[in-house]
């Protein structure tokens, strides 16, 4: 089949398992790969196979990238110690510990190979678990620390899977080259990531003050950006992930200060669409390499590969959340002032920690970059095996751990901490309140009547929302009704101008130009008023 064609079809199945998902309770990845594994029994996609190197180039960099740029860098820093607890300490206790287990569940598997097995499915996926989680409502702290772990992981977790696999193809390890390799990678992808996110944000601001601001040059420099982190990371031999999540973190908070609105707002259009399209091929993809991977099995019993499958993820699933509770409240006994500043452990929040570890398409993609032979020539020993476990290890921890985290969020009666909405409510206070003051100073200099009821309309706007964000709860869900039916009011007069646009263009008084003239002013007031919460924002 030829690419054009099979990238418009796939496009095409992640919309349609996307409309599936608006039916179906089920989370969108498994929906995904389950929608992949069907398309994979037709014959020009059972045979397709993408290139582990290509898949981390084309797909990774933006999709980590915009994971680091939603990430609040407040956040991020007071999550840091439980992130790197888990990014680098728990991702070499797995690997040790499944390396041991499945080497001694399957001693013609060598140690190094279990290792490597160990490496691949050591790290969370950034992508597998924001589509989990984003949609429950965890508390800010827990959603902080699982994101940020997936974010940093996949780095500890590649440096050891490379170490891995060069041990079983060599026959040589040192743990003292590895150490300085992993603090080589990981700090050298983290600096050129800044380095080349500062450069393009410094020329960004440039182009905008030679008056080259146009939003489709910045947005497209926008979605240039982690690749270039990531293939000059990959060029000067360091983690190109860290790098590309590194750009992400300083671009989020680069662009929200120094973007123009049309800029900010063709940016996020356009990131959104791309971020739909990428994280469900990602999932689409993996689902058509199952099939292959089943195909490649050694000769054994589909039971004893079902138990293999079944005793990893139990080993992965117990290890982590054996490292949990003393990460979480080790540091919490041993030092008063981390005490002091956090507050008390909840110990349903640490389990959901525990629970949230989800893997995803890096671990397949780094599972199927395993060389086919060594050094001297044989085969990589157990590549299938690995191959296989890894892929299962994907599915069952989507289907365990992401089928019953929200309920286990229900079940432990855990909720949202409501910080998100209290700074939320408190901002918009703040910049009402701005507002109104400004225009109140203005009014002096007002000359014409006219403009000064102009101004004093917008002072007893301002008014309504400083008023509304002040008021309690109860009288909060009584403004919240009277703003809704005002919207439901300015989308019926919405409705109307539409309706008459288009009549005047059928009965040809006007063209298609002015129309998407109009239009385009209709369309920003409908964005206006659907952008206005219940709660009168």
């Amino acid at each position: 089949m030829a690419t054009i064609e099979l990238t418009l079809g796939l496009l095409l199945a992640v919309a349609v398992v996307a409309a599936i998902g608006r039916w179906v309770t089920l989370p969108m990845p498994i929906l995904l790969v389950a929608g992949g594994a069907t398309l994979s029994l037709l014959p020009p996609l059972g045979t397709l196979y993408i290139e582990p190197e290509v898949f981390f180039l084309l797909f990774i960099p933006p999709l980590l990238f915009a994971d680091g740029w939603l990430m609040p860098r407040r956040d991020f820093v007071a999550v840091m110690r439980p992130v790197l607890l888990l990014a680098f300490g728990l991702v070499f206790l797995t690997v040790l510990v499944v390396g041991w287990l499945v080497h001694w569940l399957v001693p013609a598997l060598p140690l190094a190979a279990a290792f490597a097995l160990g490496a691949v499915v050591s790290p969370t996926d950034a992508v597998a678990v924001a589509a989990v989680t984003g949609k429950l409502r965890l508390p800010a702290r827990v959603t902080h620390i699982v994101n940020g772990e997936s974010l940093i992981n996949d780095a500890s977790g590649l440096v050891a899977f490379k170490f891995a696999v060069a041990a079983v193809a060599t026959g040589a390890f040192s743990w003292s080259n590895a150490a300085w390799q992993l603090v080589l990678l990981s700090g050298g992808g983290l600096a050129l990531g800044l380095a080349i996110a500062w450069a393009i944000g410094e020329a960004r601001v440039r182009l905008v003050k030679y008056c080259l601001h146009d939003p489709h040059i910045q947005t497209t420099i926008s979605l240039l950006t982690p690749y270039a982190a990531y293939l000059a990371a990959e060029s000067a031999h360091v983690s190109g992930i860290l790098a590309v999540v590194a750009a992400g973190l300083y671009a989020g908070q680069h662009d929200t200060r120094h973007l123009d609105m049309p800029t900010r707002q063709h940016a996020w259009e356009v990131w959104s669409m791309v971020l739909f399209a990428f994280n469900g091929l990602v999932f689409l993809l993996l689902g058509l390499q199952l099939p292959g991977v089943f195909a490649g099995l050694p000769r054994a019993s589909w039971l004893e590969l079902a138990g293999l499958a079944l005793a990893l993820v139990a080993a992965l699933i117990a290890v982590r959340m054996i490292w949990v509770y003393p990460a979480a409240y080790l540091p919490h006994l041993l030092f008063p002032k981390i005490r002091d500043r956090e507050g008390p452990r909840d110990a349903r929040q640490v389990f959901l920690v525990g629970w949230a570890g989800i893997r995803g398409s890096v671990t397949l993609a780094a599972a199927l970059s395993i060389p086919f032979v060594t050094a001297t020539g044989s085969p990589f020993p157990g590549r299938n095996l690995v191959i296989f476990l890894a892929a299962t290890t994907i599915v069952l921890t989507l289907m365990i751990n992401g089928l019953t985290l929200p309920v286990f969020i229900r079940l432990l009666d855990v909720r949202g901490d409501g910080g998100a909405a209290r700074e939320e409510r408190a901002a918009r206070l703040a910049t009402a309140q701005a507002a109104a003051d400004a225009l109140r100073r203005e009014l002096p200099k007002l000359s014409r009547p006219d403009d000064r009821a102009f101004a004093r309309r917008l002072i007893d706007d301002y008014e309504q929302r400083i008023h509304l964000h002040t008021a309690n709860a109860e009288r909060r869900e009584q403004l919240g009704a009277m703003h809704a039916e005002a919207r439901r009011l300015r989308r019926t007069a919405l409705d109307a101008e539409r309706g008459e646009l288009f009549a005047l263009r059928d009965s040809d008084v006007i063209n298609e130009e002015t129309l998407r003239i109009v239009q385009a002013d209709l369309d920003h007031a409908e964005s206006l008023v659907s952008g206005l919460r219940s709660n009168g924002h």
